[in-house]
């Protein structure tokens, strides 16, 4: 997706380094209540963690340390679609209901479609995607041989570099850490910002 320019998502949280890249420019540090536009590249380095929430239904995204990705979304008059092109890492995907295909992850092995589920993505190029459901469903799709299986809460599923798709019970020990986890339920970021007249407003997104 060549999105550009869209004002998508909000970081409500920011832990360790993490850097995104807007364009051609150099990298910089992002920093909570950071504004994400269609295209950003998020990277976090050891140790680092960022939250967001798209601004259109509240989906939540939670990047682990050593991920890299692009967040792009195209906006109409009542939702994002939304797309994470993520290069390698782990992420938290908390979806509120989407219309079909209106929330996709990619990496260079598998696609995964979200109608309204939260799970866990491992991704590691050498290996293949891990699909880890805690609820809801996400259909897993491998890019090589079309193959795709629905995974559910309590299954994990795999993708691997050869074409092959499978799932099992998962293994409580495998799941990721969310540092967010044990967080009230909810919670308020202000945004301020300049409209295209220049006139300052407050955005008040409230989310969980």
């Amino acid at each position: 997706m060549g999105f550009g320019g869209d004002r998508i998502a909000v970081a409500t949280k920011v832990i360790g380094t993490v850097h995104y890249t807007r364009g051609k420019v150099a990298p910089k540090i992002l920093n909570k209540g950071h504004i994400f536009e269609s295209g950003d590249v998020v990277k976090t380095e050891k140790g680092g963690f960022v939250a967001l929430i798209f601004i259109d239904d509240k989906s939540a995204l939670k990047i682990k340390e050593n991920t890299e990705l692009v967040i792009a979304g195209k906006r109409s008059a009542k939702a994002i679609a939304k797309e994470i092109n993520l290069s390698g890492g782990i992420i938290r995907a908390q979806v509120n209901k989407q219309q079909k295909g209106d929330f996709i992850i990619r990496t260079s092995v598998s696609v995964a479609s979200v109608k309204g589920t939260d799970f866990w993505l491992i991704s590691d190029s050498k290996m293949g995607d891990s699909v880890i459901g805690i609820n809801g469903v996400v259909m897993l799709m491998n890019q090589l041989t079309g193959e795709s299986l629905d995974i559910t809460g309590g299954i994990t599923g795999f993708s691997s570099q050869n074409g092959a798709v499978q799932s099992f019970t998962t293994d409580p020990n495998t799941i990721p850490d969310d540092p967010t986890a044990t967080e009230g339920d909810d919670k308020i970021l202000k945004i301020e910002f300049e409209d295209a007249s220049g006139k300052t407003k407050t955005l008040i997104l409230k989310y969980k």
